[in-house]
Order: C-alpha cells, then sequence, then structure tokens
C-alpha cells in the first residue's frame, strides 16, 4: 500500500510535465526586444500573444502577422530558442513586410486544437516527428488534419528507448509480452518493430507475437508499468521522462530505439512544418522563413551553450504561466539537466528523408494515412532552393 501511495504522489508531481498534459491559455514570447545587446538599435516589431485565451478557438489576426508555433520541451526547438536572444525571424520576415509572434504549447490537447483552429491557425510550428505523424492521421481525441507539410528539420535526438522490467534481459525476452505505447505515438511502433526484426521478432502491427497496447496519456503508462500491466514501455525525453519511468520499476532496463545507428546517426526528433495552403499560394514567404530558419540554425550552432539557459528560460515560462509555483520549477529545472539534455541533441535543418520516407511507409500501410503522398508529409523541396541561393549543400531528398 505505501508503494502503491508513493508512486500515486510522483505520478501527480511529474504528470505536468508529461506529454498529454495541458492547459488552457497560450502565451507569447517577445524574439530579443529586451535583449541587452539589442538595446541600442531599432527593434523589428514582435507581438505579444493575447493572455489566458482558450488555445483552439479561432482568432483574427492582422494579415501582416506571421504566427510561429513551438512546444515547451527540454531539446525542444532549438531555432526558436535562439531567437529570444538574436531575433532573426523578426528581422529577416520584416524584409518581407511581416511580423511575427510566438506561440508555446504543451501536450496533445493543446497543440492539435491550436493547428485545428479554422482561424488563425499558426503559419510555421516546430512540432516532434511523433506528434506531427500522428495528427496526421485524424485519429487522436485532440483533433488532426492533413494541412501541415513538413519542410525542414530542428533537432535530432536518440531519446527514444524502450523501458523494460528486470527480468526482459534482452529483446529476445519480448516474445509473448506486452509493450506500451502512449498517445498513439505511431512512430514509435514503428521503431520498435524494425529493432525487434533484428532478434527475429515483431509487433502485433505487424503480425508477431510483441503486443503493442495503446495507452492513453504517458502518466497512465507509467502507472500501468508500475502495476506490472506491461512487459515494457516506450519512453522519450531523457531529461524528464526517463528517470521517471525507471523508478515506476526499480531494476528496469533501457534499450535503445535507434541502435547502432539503425535510423541515422541520430533521428529526427523535431520538425518544421507549414501550411500546405502557404506552400501553394504563397511560396516566396515560406522560403523567406526557411532563410530565417536555416540562418537560426547557424546561430544556434554557433552559441550552442546559450541553448540549455534559453530552453530552460522558456519551459520554466510555460509552467509559470500556468500557474505553478516558481521555486518549484526552479528546483525541477535545474540548468544541468537542460546542459546534459543538449549534449544528447544535435540542431539540424535536415529533417531526414530517408527515416520520413519509413516511417510514411508504415503509416500507409498500416492504414493510419489515407490519401497523403510523402510529398505532403514531408517535403524539402523549397529549403533546397533556398540553400543553393544561400550557398549551401542541399539536404537528401526522396
Amino acid at each position: 500500500m505505501l508503494k502503491k501511495n508513493w508512486v500515486m504522489v510522483l505520478i501527480l508531481v511529474m504528470v505536468l510535465a508529461a506529454a498529454g498534459c495541458g492547459r488552457n491559455s497560450e502565451s507569447g514570447t517577445p524574439s530579443g526586444a529586451n535583449n541587452p545587446e539589442n538595446q541600442d538599435k531599432a527593434q523589428p516589431e514582435v507581438v505579444e500573444v493575447e493572455k489566458n485565451a482558450e488555445i483552439g478557438r479561432d482568432v483574427t489576426k492582422d494579415k501582416d502577422l506571421v504566427s510561429i508555433a513551438y512546444v515547451a520541451m527540454t531539446n525542444g526547438s532549438a531555432q526558436v530558442f535562439i531567437n529570444q536572444k538574436y531575433p532573426i525571424f523578426a528581422e529577416e520576415m520584416e524584409k518581407a513586410g511581416k511580423r511575427v509572434e510566438f506561440i508555446d504549447a504543451h501536450g496533445l490537447q493543446e497543440v492539435y486544437p491550436l493547428l485545428d483552429r479554422k482561424k488563425g491557425a499558426p503559419e510555421f510550428i516546430y512540432i516532434p516527428h511523433t506528434a506531427f505523424s500522428t495528427y496526421n492521421t485524424g485519429k487522436s481525441k485532440y483533433g488532426g488534419s492533413k494541412k501541415y507539410t513538413v519542410i525542414a528539420g530542428s533537432v535530432q535526438s536518440n531519446d527514444v528507448n524502450l523501458v523494460t522490467r528486470p527480468e526482459i534481459k534482452s529483446l529476445k525476452d519480448l516474445d509473448g509480452k506486452k509493450v506500451g505505447i502512449a498517445n498513439l505515438r505511431y512512430a514509435d511502433d514503428f521503431q520498435l518493430n524494425r529493432v525487434l526484426s533484428g532478434v527475429g521478432l515483431g509487433t502485433s502491427t505487424y503480425g508477431g507475437t510483441v503486443e503493442v497496447v495503446w495507452d492513453n496519456i504517458v502518466s497512465d503508462l507509467w502507472q500501468n508499468y508500475a502495476d506490472g500491466k506491461y512487459a515494457a514501455i516506450v519512453n522519450f525525453d531523457n531529461a524528464n521522462n526517463l528517470p521517471t519511468a525507471l523508478s515506476m520499476v526499480p531494476g528496469s532496463h533501457v534499450f535503445s530505439l535507434n541502435p547502432d545507428g539503425l535510423f541515422g546517426e541520430i533521428q529526427p526528433r523535431v520538425w518544421l512544418a507549414t501550411q500546405k495552403e502557404l506552400i501553394n499560394n504563397n511560396p516566396e514567404l515560406v522560403k523567406v522563413f526557411l532563410k530565417a530558419h536555416v540562418m537560426s540554425t547557424d546561430k544556434a550552432l554557433e552559441k550552442l551553450d546559450e541553448l540549455p539557459a534559453l530552453n530552460r528560460e522558456l519551459r520554466i515560462k510555460w509552467f509559470a504561466d500556468k500557474g505553478a509555483a516558481m521555486e518549484d520549477l526552479e528546483k525541477q529545472n535545474t540548468l544541468d539537466k537542460f546542459e546534459k539534455s543538449w549534449q544528447e541533441a544535435a540542431v539540424s535543418y535536415d529533417p531526414g528523408m530517408n527515416y520520413a520516407a519509413g516511417l510514411h511507409d508504415y503509416m500507409i500501410n498500416e492504414g493510419h494515412f489515407k490519401d497523403l503522398p510523402l510529398n505532403e508529409f514531408v517535403q524539402v523541396d523549397l529549403l533546397n532552393e533556398v540553400l543553393q541561393e544561400m550557398g549551401k549543400k542541399p539536404v537528401k531528398a526522396e
């Protein structure tokens, strides 16, 4: 009973930080205007987003305002983080007669309704690869559509892994066992099956003997793992989620879902997506943004040592806006946690077409995608045009 109570307390403490938790507000983040290094020069205008608005409701925006959404996560959109100090987006978009705003969100119940807006949906969003692929299925209770296309990469990280019970000492021991996956993260099933195939197994999705159980939110997944319902669970976010997952069952093992670079040395983790309508009707504006994205990537690589603090600041801000106590947030989000996390990540505008194509094939074959060609899921045509114009090497296409 004491163990059960301890588990429930831990779940309550961590649930705010887990995917699937949410809030009913959105907030904007000024891009560089308050940075002392920029005080002496005129700043491009960055608009503050309305506070305490229902994130899924339609909004009427000025036609000259471009919204950049991002997920307030560890190892999130490096390009957004670096723009809090170096306002590249604002400066470049101003040349096209546009102002920019940043919208932060967290959890599918915020991200999907935000994208689903009939009016005022963000033109651009930095979004985890798992969330984007599931959004395109329309199967989530939080929303979904096919109106966005990935146009570039943002961050790569090998922080998707399999956490197993102590008795599961090798992947072969999962034969006939159950594996839990939260939030309809179909990309996790895609990777898990590929990894299991290396030991002669497969997931139930492919007719294999390892049963995949689609759980609800991450906190439910952890609790069910603690209760012995799963032999293993797929975990993501080494900085925040992995310690909690491991604490559910002492002695648990961790197996990478990108072993030996199966999906590339470092796999895609965060992508940049834009509205298909914008690609079709105003590709030049998309290219202006992509140029700023590439410039922001270069700046993030130049200032890698500044990313952890900027990431921490925006993550704390999201929870503080939600009402969390600043003292607790400071203790829970130590700078060293973010520094360690960014040591495991890579900043890149390459979306990883090999991975994207493999994931797309899986989604098509399993019926998750319908009438969604690869170039409407992920494409690099405009990115490569911009890279060529900037004198840079193109990324791999199909």
